[in-house]
């Protein structure tokens, strides 16, 4: 009995815990949808748009373009960069994981962004991948996901 007691109020103390610090928002707030079954690399290829300002372009040698980047980290009042900057982009692997899986990697070439939480600068930014394969979008959350805030990119 007092055994079972103790397990009881070790649980519950983990509980409180993990719901206190905000892990356990990481799984109510859900994800915009699965990856496009069977998305190939080609099928990511062209312009996205995102809201209220931001292009990007993927281009099928495996470059891209970004102009009139956002401050990704303000989602009630995105802060407008004017920022332009070009790379290299990957489609990665397929990850049967639920949350946060970086299907797209945008490596920037010779610029850098300072990361969301300001404390060092960045070359790389990914994005996951949902919608249809005829018409993938692009989305991810805004500083910490427990925000439970979107950014989300839209192909023409």
């Amino acid at each position: 009995m007092r055994l079972r007691a103790l397990g009881l109020v070790c649980g519950l103390i983990a509980a409180v815990s993990f719901t206190n610090t905000g892990c356990a928002r990481y799984w109510d707030c859900g994800d915009e949808g699965d990856r496009p079954a069977g998305l190939t690399r080609q099928d990511m290829v062209g312009t996205y748009r995102a809201d209220p300002f931001g292009t990007l372009t993927l281009k099928s040698d495996g470059t891209f373009e970004v102009s009139d980047w956002p401050e990704f980290d303000y989602p009630n009042d995105p802060k407008h960069t004017d920022w332009a900057a070009a790379g290299t982009w990957a489609l990665q692997p397929e990850r049967k994981t639920s949350g946060m899986r970086d299907d797209l990697e945008l490596s920037f070439t010779g610029n850098r962004y300072w990361n969301s939480d300001f404390s060092k600068w960045q070359s790389d930014f990914t994005f996951d991948v949902t919608g249809k394969r005829q018409k993938p979008r692009l989305y991810r959350f805004t500083t910490d996901p427990d925000v439970c805030e979107l950014h989300t990119l839209r192909h023409d």
